[in-house]
């Protein structure tokens, strides 16, 4: 048996790139696992050729350290077969296991692999020196080619089990690399056992050529490995920005095909959704004894409260809705917001008429209760209609077109009510939606004008104020007055412009009979309730009298007690505020609303008009008389004007002159007129019941449209 001299320095570096090695082989091994895509691909071929190199190089260290004192003697063709069984065996490794997931069979045929490439690289880089070695350590090599196997197998399932970061999986994989890099460094186990070691080889200047040449293949090596491994981070680290990136793209997709079908505000499915459920429903059902019910409810008035509390309350008004809405419906009800502040509801069930029927009026119950947030209480009504498939329609959008003319023709009646299609519904649909219309034109077109109407002193028969009063000069359907209109203009919001623009037109026409005639009449102008909870609405008046230049004197403000009751605190802060410019504030159509005057003595109100159905009948009825007396005696308790509305006849007229009433207004001196027919009155100094008549009965004779 040859006994070999090995140098203890180089043993050590040899062993040192034997670990350094298997930590590479194996992170390699787990990232071509992984590969996917060409340039995957390509990264295993590199990574191969790098390992194949590596192995080769670290064989020859250890061969070197087994001939230490002894120039090397090599063989050119022996160097270049062990080079490429070097470089095939890592190659073979990376593809058992490339571009798959990894296995027991990948990842035994990858142990085998390395196993197969280690021994026989060492069988290929011997030398005419170590001839003896390798037969002297062929028993060894026979044994210790299935313990390398297993070992390879267990650090290869050690490094695809431990990924994450945790510091047990550090120790797991440092374990790993250890019993691979012994494993590779085994096949010289016998060699060095029976070897002469020498320690001084390596100190100082290199000893021999033998030295020189194992530092400078040392040093190879680590540079390779060391590229190799910085290729591996970052493709690993590429891949990971890839990873997230498409996961995040991933989310995103998600969230925008989420946002396409849902509504943002309530989270409900939107009018997309609900119709593709509403075709697959159809679609299922149709077999005998299955009816499916669509019904649509819209929240009645909802533009003037958004007008009067702002979008901010609006949007949280329609999410309490939507939340009380979810907690009646039952589950299998699909629930959607459509637009706005419309929702539907897909009712499949074999008795969907009656579901529909029984869902609807439990909404409808639930909805009575008053919405309470955000500083507000607001008092919710809603219309919904209701179509059944197959009776009619049998297409979704001719169901949900039926449901919302339903829904419309609820809101024409009075709202806060439940509706099922009929037939006979689409003509008063399109009949409403042909005014809408043109009422929306004649706002760009200035088809509007106002009237005016005296306000007359029963003690002294005076013409004492003017109430503007809103007409539409339609092209075609002539002087429209405004209970044809003003409710639609409320539910389409254009009540606000066409509010702002009386406002501006009774004080402009104010300020020219000021001017010209030298009348200082006050101007009464009446504002909705949207107008007077619209959050610049004192912006509104002060502006409207800047531009005029009128005196706030000059004008009154005319509103109703439920536009003032909404929000009384709110309401009675904007009447400080009008009191403070000089505006007076009169309640119109008073005794229909709460008639309560320990609500309204907290108001800044400087009148209170009496409503045309208590002066209608109050020649005839003991109870309206009672009503008028108790009015006008508690209204000069705390110090505010009565007006009497609606007197027509000169009976009416002596009974509210009996009673004290302070002004009064009706058919009895005039109806409303234009404002040329009025200013003809103005024109005579007096300004009394018989210049107005005279006034209006000269005009009447030259032909003139009063």
């Amino acid at each position: 048996m040859t006994v070999l001299t090995a140098d203890a320095y180089t043993v050590a570096l040899a062993a040192s790139l034997a670990m350094l090695l298997s930590y590479t082989t194996l992170k390699l091994a787990v990232q071509a696992s992984s590969a996917r895509s060409r340039s995957g691909v390509c990264m295993v071929l590199l990574s191969s050729a790098a390992l194949g190199f590596a192995l080769w190089t670290t064989t020859f260290v250890r061969v070197l350290a087994l001939s230490a004192g002894q120039p090397p003697r090599f063989d050119t063709s022996w160097l270049l077969v062990s080079l490429t069984v070097a470089v095939s065996s890592q190659l073979c490794a990376l593809f058992f296991i490339a571009c798959r997931e990894p296995d027991t069979s990948n990842i035994a045929g990858t142990a085998f692999a390395l196993a197969v490439g280690a021994g026989a690289t060492r069988c290929a880089a011997l030398d005419e020196l170590s001839a003896d070695v390798l037969h002297d350590g062929l028993t060894w090599t026979c044994i210790w080619f299935p313990l390398a196997f297993l070992t390879f197998l267990a650090a290869l399932r050690i490094w695809f089990n431990c990924r994450d970061r945790s510091w047990q999986s550090i120790v797991m994989r440092s374990a790993a690399t250890l019993a691979g890099g012994v494993a590779l460094f085994g096949t010289d186990a016998e060699a060095l056992a029976s070897s002469r070691w020498v320690f001084d080889a390596c100190c100082g200047p290199p000893a021999n050529a033998g030295s020189l040449l194992a530092i400078t293949c040392a040093t190879l090596v680590c540079a390779v490995l060391t590229v190799a491994l910085v290729i591996s981070v970052c493709a690993e680290e590429r891949k990971t920005r890839a990873i997230r990136h498409a996961r995040e793209l991933e989310e995103v997709h998600a969230r925008l095909q989420y946002l396409a079908t849902h509504d943002a505000l309530t989270t409900l499915p939107n009018r997309q959704r609900f119709k593709d459920r509403l075709a697959k429903a159809i679609a299922d059902s149709r077999r005998p004894g299955r009816a499916i019910a669509i019904a649509v409810l819209d929240v009645d008035h909802f533009r003037a409260i958004n007008h009067s509390f702002g979008h901010g309350i609006g949007d949280w008004l329609l999410t309490e809705i939507a939340r009380r809405i979810t907690a009646v419906v039952p589950r299998t009800t699909t629930l959607a917001r459509l637009d706005g502040d419309q929702f539907a509801l897909l009712i499949d069930n074999v008795a969907a008429r009656l579901e529909a029927q029984t869902i609807t009026s439990a909404i409808l119950a639930d909805l009575e209760r008053p919405v309470r947030g955000n500083g507000v209480e607001v008092d919710v009504r809603s219309s919904i209609g209701v179509s059944v498939w197959p009776d009619d329609g049998r297409r979704g959008d001719d169901l949900l077109a039926h449901a919302e003319v339903a829904m419309t023709t609820a809101k024409e009646r009075g709202g806060n009510r439940i509706l099922f299609f009929q037939a006979g519904m689409t003509d008063s649909m399109q009949e409403r939606l042909a005014f809408e219309n043109d009422l929306r034109r004649a706002m760009a077109a200035g088809e509007f004008e106002l009237y005016y109407q005296p306000e007359i002193s029963v003690k002294t028969g005076r013409v004492v104020a003017a109430e503007a009063l809103l007409r539409w000069r339609h092209p075609t359907k002539g002087i429209i007055g405004p209970s044809s209109f003003i409710s639609l203009a409320e539910d389409t919001g254009l009540i606000i412009p066409l509010g702002e623009w009386a406002l501006r037109e009774a004080c402009r026409q104010a300020r020219e009979w000021q001017v010209n005639l030298g009348s200082s009449l006050p101007i009464a102008v009446n504002l909705s309730a949207a107008q007077f909870r619209h959050q610049n609405v004192l912006q509104m008046i002060r502006s409207a009298l800047a531009d005029a230049d009128l005196d706030a004197r000059a004008l009154e403000i005319e509103l109703t007690e439920s536009a003032l009751m909404t929000n009384p605190e709110e309401s009675a802060g904007v009447l400080k505020q009008l009191r403070r410019m000089g505006v007076s504030v009169a309640i119109d159509d008073f005794g229909t609303g709460y008639s309560s005057l320990s609500y309204l003595r907290r108001f800044s109100i400087d009148k209170l008009k009496i409503d045309r159905s208590f002066i209608r009948d109050l020649t005839i009825s003991r109870t309206d008389e009672s009503i008028v007396r108790a009015i006008v005696s508690l209204a000069r308790g705390v110090g505010l004007t009565v007006v009497a509305e609606g007197i027509e006849s000169a009976e009416q007229l002596e009974f509210v002159t009996h009673l004290e009433c302070d002004q009064w207004q009706g058919y009895h001196c005039c109806p409303p007129q234009p404002a040329a027919c009025f200013e003809a009155m103005l024109a005579d100094r007096t300004g009394t019941r018989s210049a107005l008549v005279a006034a209006l009965s000269a005009m009447v004779a030259r032909g003139t449209d009063p």
